[in-house]
């Protein structure tokens, strides 16, 4: 008996959150990794931040470009493009680690590789599912970068304890490869030429108008993952090794909060995605400035993991609905310049997060991010506020004479 068209829809978005989960075991190893690199592979600090910087400006410089290559493509071809690339990439790694400049020109062209995993299946996800219920599943599929996160520290850690640094490259190698052939042979994701009617209705300056969320909730997200386990040895006084034992148990409060957050939200192309996407940005900043007034590991840790969850819950929606609501048209490329805004946001506030934690005024540094998440939330609500009266109008000239 043939599955049925419901079952095959929601067998490809589980399909494809599991494989963007799996897009991180290629490039969050090389963070895992870190630690080894200066003693195994022979690379310096300032080495290591170089090749980190250029697999960042490589990826987000692709987003833009792989979206509009997605909108033609679909996501068979370039997500299973990009899984194949970036195993290859990685066990090219390998080999030229010991050479700076080789292995540089290596791992940032992992950043074109990778950026073909998330703007293609943001794209996708609106022919795999029904709008009555889109927004649901788009606003919760961010949990796959979150758990992405989680088991590649998970799993990295105890690759490298057992096999050495190249081990945690040569891993991604053997995962990523055949999964990207199995994804290519099996999904499919047909894209249909748009009429000019949605082509019109993609306009890219009402998704221009929605970007600065997408940068402000960058500066945060950034901002957790780097410097979580430093919180905690700094300011409770903790090893270090069981400050990452805390650190690693953030991701699963995020994607619980996401999954139910994502409950809230119903069709992905309106405004009021946009509206009830500003009230998850605004919890989020009230999080995230609560952190900064609280004393005690108990307390601490609550805090830090409310404002990390809520931070991955509104990461998800932005990334996923709002490129939606600003071009339901050119979606995948929209998406792309979304995460392009993202990650230059979270390197933008990189060097002042730095320097507030370089004082340990760590007070100021949640309160710096919660002013960053503060502003992303109130231009949503400006924006929201800017285009419901021209929705209003449209709808009314859609009806009855």
């Amino acid at each position: 008996m043939l599955p049925s068209p419901a079952a095959t829809r929601w067998g490809l978005v589980a399909s494809g959150w599991s494989v963007y989960a799996l897009y991180y075991l290629g490039r969050v190893n090389f963070s895992v990794a870190v630690p080894r690199l200066q003693d195994e592979a022979g690379l310096s600090a300032t080495e290591i931040g170089a090749l980190a910087a250029g697999f960042f400006w490589v990826y987000s410089l692709s987003a833009v470009p792989v979206g509009r290559l997605a909108d033609r493509f679909g996501a068979r071809t370039l997500v299973g493009l990009g899984l194949v690339g970036s195993g290859l990439v990685n066990a090219a790694f390998v080999l030229g680690s010991g050479d700076f400049r080789l292995a540089l020109v290596i791992w940032s062209a992992n950043g074109i590789f990778q950026a073909m995993g998330w703007t293609p299946l943001m794209g996708a996800l609106g022919r795999w599912v029904e709008a009555g219920r889109s927004a649901r599943v788009i606003a919760s599929f961010g949990s796959c970068f979150v758990a992405g996160t989680a088991i590649t520290f998970a799993v990295g850690g105890f690759i490298i304890e057992r096999g050495g640094v190249d081990a945690v490259f040569l891993a991604a190698f053997l995962v990523l490869v055949p999964i990207g052939i199995v994804w290519w042979i099996g999904v499919r994701d047909p894209v249909h030429q748009a009429s000019p009617f949605g082509r019109a209705s993609g306009s890219m300056t009402a998704a221009i108008w929605l970007l600065p969320p997408a940068a402000a909730i960058g500066v945060a997200y950034v901002a957790l993952i780097v410097w979580t386990p430093a919180y905690f040895v700094e300011v409770h006084g903790v090893s270090v090794g069981r400050a990452g034992l805390l650190s690693s148990m953030m991701p699963a409060a995020s994607i619980a909060v996401t999954l139910v957050l994502g409950r809230w939200f119903r069709v992905a192309d309106t405004h009021g995605a946009a509206l009830r996407g500003g009230t998850v940005l605004l919890l989020t900043a009230v999080a995230l400035a609560t952190t900064s007034g609280t004393a005690g590991l108990g307390s601490g840790f609550v805090a830090v993991a409310a404002a990390t969850a809520l931070v991955g819950a509104s990461s998800s929606v932005v990334l996923g609905l709002y490129p939606r609501v600003g071009s339901p048209g050119g979606v995948s490329l929209t998406s792309g310049m979304f995460a392009l805004v993202f990650n230059l946001g979270g390197g933008a506030g990189s060097p002042l997060m730095g320097r507030l934690v370089g004082q340990d005024d760590w007070d100021a540094a949640f309160l710096f991010l919660a002013g960053s998440v503060l502003l992303g939330a109130l231009w949503s609500y400006g924006w929201y506020a800017r285009e419901r009266p021209r929705q209003v109008r449209e709808g009314a000239s859609d009806g009855p004479a």
